[in-house]
């Protein structure tokens, strides 16, 4: 049976939602199952979803495709607060025994350049420090790594299905 892959990250805007889009279809190529929060037209068909009670349809829908989801991968930017707040979900649920596997990638065409300034305010980039130990420890230490590195690995992990 197919691994199912949680795919978190940005959906708010078009660039995003066409980036979810082909990282799905990637990873369905190489045999997984996938669930992308904005397939789910109940809750992000912004024209047609019911309103009440929309806030907790979207957590219990997203929490279960965490749950059930066997690998996770997110795109962190420091601007998708359902993506952080779905991060540190994962970290308390592993720490109560849950096992998953867990990528995080960043798409912020700035991260990782490796310009720094020494003025802190003009920095290009940078990461709440907090967030990135928390992205560490789901990661088992790997942090952020590039989308060429998370499906590498997932080949070598799980092989093609």
């Amino acid at each position: 049976m197919a691994k199912q892959i949680y795919l978190g990250g940005g959906m708010l805007d078009l660039g995003d939602q066409m980036l979810r889009e082909w990282e799905k279809k990637d990873l369905q190529r190489l045999g997984f199952k996938v669930y992308v929060p904005q397939d789910d037209k109940s809750v992000n068909d912004k024209n047609n979803a019911v309103q009440e009670g929309l806030a907790e349809r979207i957590v219990r829908n997203d929490t279960n495709g965490i749950s059930e989801s066997d690998i996770l991968i997110f795109d962190y930017l420091p601007h998708n607060q359902g993506t952080i707040a779905e991060m540190g979900y994962i970290q308390g649920l592993m720490h109560s025994g849950h096992e998953c596997k867990v990528y995080v990638q960043c798409t912020d065409i700035r991260q990782g350049t490796g310009h720094v300034n020494r003025e802190q305010d003009r920095a290009e980039f940078s990461i709440n420090q907090y967030v990135y130990g928390v992205i560490l420890d789901i990661t088992d230490g790997r942090g952020i790594q590039t989308w060429e590195e998370i499906t590498q690995d997932l080949m070598e992990s799980y092989g093609k299905y």
